[in-house]
């Protein structure tokens, strides 16, 4: 990494153990049990996306270097019938959360956090797309030092919202590509990856090519070097198919193998987006007419009544992807998604908020999910969020609970294994089974006088509290 690069804003904080179990310090902290100790742990219930849902449980923790193992887990009764016969020890520290539900920490596997300083706006979905895309590109940040700020402000509403692991896109401002958000990721509790977002189509396309080449020569072996153990890598982001040309995608794509670098991108996301593929019309015709990048050469590859998903087809073939929102959803494009291997990033509020459903119908997720896509869930940026004070995918299981009743094995798959297996993270850090290492557990609060556990826990508006979190050893950058 360059010398100027600013240093990190990011403060630590003290997430390693929660209030909850009486002490802020770090399990490995003159505080917390030595490391020939274990803990037990019970709550109103836990949940998880590999084992389901067990209401009055326990969990017995060890503690390890950076965090703790799983020793063993399951209800309370099978806890205590293994210390009767003599499998658990029969004395140990015990903390019991009540109105609480235990879960893994979440993956948010698409946002946009140098956004966050601009926070929940209002949107009016009949004022279209391009004008809210006008107000971001207005008001983002465009120095490095003012990206990583907004960045580190994105960083601690996640943790608050009891997310440890992030698909965040950076920002190209004013057309620059910069991995600033990938070293203040780096510096914090998060993992994950920062996709490097661009824009390039028509007139545009050679140059844009160009800016990556540049990028890769110029600054990424040292960000590669910078970035190594710190549980955060670099990927590329062509931002959507109305701003990048199919030339340029066929090119990253062949790029990004060569460089072992995951790739991501909005796919099917507005009315919009689906008129100019399909036709080579309407408002995003005009905006990159607007912006002087149109040139009739776009036509070869747009206006032949396509699906937006089929327009990509053969780049989705030829490397994985993580796309974002697919809101425009045939029965023909779930199958290209499922046959490509291709993972889909839903962000319920995003959606909601540009009222999607009142184009393309319902979010397909569910038919998604049964014909073997991954899917896996996003917060989009806080712009388009309604709790100020996090950016957290509790909430989005919170509104598809509220709104389908879906499934919770299945909504804690989407919040924690199916994000981690989008962005290439070990599964096994998101799950609570024995011998397991989970790289943190947060308490989710029960609604007063609700005699469900899960129902309390999706019908409660109170954010997350973390239990604990692994620490990762972080490099300053």
């Amino acid at each position: 990494m360059p010398n100027d690069t600013p240093e990190s804003s990011f403060q630590q904080i003290p997430y390693q153990v929660d209030a909850l179990l009486c002490t802020n310090q770090s399990p490995t902290s003159t505080n917390s049990p030595t490391s020939s100790h274990i803990l037990r742990l019970n709550a109103s219930a836990i949940a998880c996306p590999q084992i389901g849902f067990i209401e009055h449980g326990s969990i017995i923790l060890k503690p390890t270097q950076s965090g703790y193992q799983i020793v063993a887990i399951g209800c309370c009764a099978e806890i205590d019938a293994k210390i009767a016969s003599g499998e658990l020890p029969n004395s140990m520290p015990e903390i019991t959360l009540r109105d609480r539900v235990i879960m893994p920490a979440l993956v948010n596997a698409h946002t946009h956090l140098d956004l966050t300083h601009i926070g929940p706006v209002a949107h009016d979905p009949i004022e279209g797309f391009v004008k809210w895309i006008d107000h971001i590109r207005t008001n983002r940040k465009q120095e490095d030092a003012d990206i990583r700020q907004a960045v580190s402000m994105g960083i601690q509403a996640s943790l608050a919202g009891g997310t440890i692991a992030v698909g965040d896109i950076a920002g190209a401002p004013s057309g620059r590509i910069t991995d600033a958000p990938a070293h203040e990721l780096a510096a914090s509790p998060i993992l994950g990856t920062s996709y490097l977002e661009f824009f390039g189509i028509g007139k545009t396309e050679q140059s844009v090519i160009e800016k990556i080449q540049h990028y890769l020569t110029n600054t990424h072996p040292q960000s590669l070097e910078s970035l190594k153990h710190s549980g955060v890598t670099i990927g590329f982001q062509p931002h959507a198919p109305y701003t990048v040309g199919l030339p340029v995608y066929e090119q990253i794509t062949k790029i990004a193998r060569q460089h072992s670098m995951p790739l991501s991108t909005h796919l099917a996301e507005t009315p919009e987006e689906h008129e100019f593929i399909a036709q080579g019309t309407g408002p995003q015709r005009t905006f990159l007419e607007r912006f002087g990048v149109w040139e009739d050469s776009i036509l070869d590859h747009i206006a032949k009544d396509n699906h937006p998903v089929q327009h990509l087809a053969d780049v989705l073939k030829q490397s994985k992807h993580l796309v974002a929102h697919v809101n425009d959803a045939t029965d023909a494009a779930i199958e290209t998604l499922a046959n490509t291997n291709t993972s889909v990033a839903y962000c319920p509020r995003g959606s909601a908020y540009f009222a999607a459903d009142q184009h393309f119908g319902p979010h397909r997720y569910q038919d998604m999910l049964a014909s073997g896509v991954n899917v896996c869930l996003g917060t989009d940026s806080i712009v388009n969020l309604d709790t100020p004070d996090r950016i957290s995918i509790l909430d989005e299981m919170r509104f598809l609970h509220r709104r389908d009743g879906t499934d919770p094995k299945r909504l804690l798959q989407m919040a924690t294994t199916n994000g981690a297996r989008a962005l290439a993270l070990d599964e096994s850090g998101f799950t609570l089974t024995g011998g397991n290492h989970p790289i943190g557990l947060i308490a989710v609060p029960i609604e007063a006088g609700c005699q469900d556990s899960w129902a309390g826990a999706m019908q409660s508006t109170e954010p997350p509290e973390w239990v604990f979190l692994r620490e990762k050893k972080i490099q300053p950058t």
